[in-house]
């Protein structure tokens, strides 16, 4: 381990859990990892996260889940503030359904955001203090969906389900690991206490991780191969907006829109399904869509087919998507609404 030094200097930390993989990973936080501005969303996460997950473990339910519920009260009084992230999300998520027959008014759309956030970390105080079994029965997969995937893994050897950062998206996961042999690829926190938090949840749900920050390429592209030899199926999530050289340029709302490539390029080159996957939620109750798989030695066609799999259900049903607050996405919203050209339904 690296001491914290002067300011400007770096940190490291190896962890160890029986939820990684390969049992342990070295955490290297950056000066500036936990945010520089009070109002920023990496120092606010840095703050409550921590204190979420002191409250889960020691306090009452009442205590416990005040951290999220007095935010949540809060958010609800500021719908009036028309810079709010949240409220230009639903605006402008609102006008593109629209379009495509969907009626989601933007008041509505924003107060079953919240309540969904509420009801997902209901289910998380659930898992601290019941386990398992409490939030597995909150959270339906049809059986035909999961006789698919477990069919596919054992025809093709593996099996990539694509995902979205939904509310409910990494709860879920318990569910699915249920019903076949599951393993999360996620990009760690950059910060240590971070890591260590959700290195517990994975320990809780029960559901093996590989943590990929900062990783080296070969040797993660190397695991993953070995993962998909073995008739399991990995589960990442793939809807973050990338500008970079490696990305994939896919149409969505109809944008030009740049998705990374890395998992669709391992599905292409193991000749292996990619399946799309959703996670409604409606308060504490979550649904697991999955979408049609698709085998393709085209890593192009395999990205375009999962993003057409997120358009339509953002649209139908955008309250569940954790990405109607990112201000990327926002943006790039905003900018497809515009396009259509089509009125708010307040």
């Amino acid at each position: 381990m690296t001491p914290p030094g002067t300011p400007g200097e770096s940190r490291s930390e190896t962890l160890y859990s029986e939820a990684l993989l390969q049992k342990r990973i070295t955490v290297r936080e950056m000066a500036g990892a936990r945010g520089r501005g009070l109002s920023s969303g990496t120092r606010l996460k840095a703050i409550l996260f921590p204190l979420l997950h002191w409250s889960f473990r020691h306090s009452p339910r009442w205590l416990a889940l005040l951290p999220i519920q007095l935010p949540v009260a809060l958010l609800r009084l500021l719908y009036g503030w028309k810079s709010n992230p949240l409220r230009r999300g639903c605006e402008a998520v609102s006008r593109i359904a629209a379009a495509h027959g969907h009626r989601h008014p933007p008041r509505q759309l924003y107060r079953r955001f919240l309540d969904n956030v509420t009801g997902v970390m209901k289910d998380y105080f659930q898992l601290y203090r019941h386990g398992v079994e409490a939030v597995s029965s909150h959270i339906e997969l049809a059986d035909d969906d999961a006789r698919l995937i477990r069919d596919l893994a054992g025809t093709h050897g593996g099996v990539v389900l694509a995902v979205p950062h939904n509310i409910a998206s990494a709860i879920a996961a318990l569910r699915l690991n249920r019903s076949f042999p599951l393993v999360v690829v996620a990009r760690n926190s950059p910060t240590i206490a971070r890591t260590r938090i959700a290195l517990d949840f994975f320990e809780r749900m029960e559901v093996p991780v590989l943590m990929v920050r900062g990783g080296n390429p070969f040797e993660l592209s190397r695991t993953l191969f070995s993962i998909l030899r073995e008739g399991r199926v990995i589960a990442a999530t793939l809807d973050n907006i990338d500008n970079s050289s490696r990305r994939v340029a896919v149409e969505m709302f109809g944008q030009d829109i740049g998705l990374a490539p890395w998992a669709a390029k391992i599905a292409a080159r193991m000749q292996l399904p990619v399946v799309p996957c959703w996670f409604r939620s409606d308060g504490r109750r979550i649904a697991i869509v999955m979408g049609e798989p698709l085998q393709s030695d085209d890593a192009t066609a395999l990205v375009q087919h999962y993003a057409d799999f997120f358009e339509r259900n953002i649209l139908a049903d955008p309250a569940s998507w954790a990405y109607l607050v990112d201000k990327h996405w926002c943006r790039l919203l905003e900018q497809a609404a515009d396009a259509w050209g089509t009125p708010d339904h307040q």
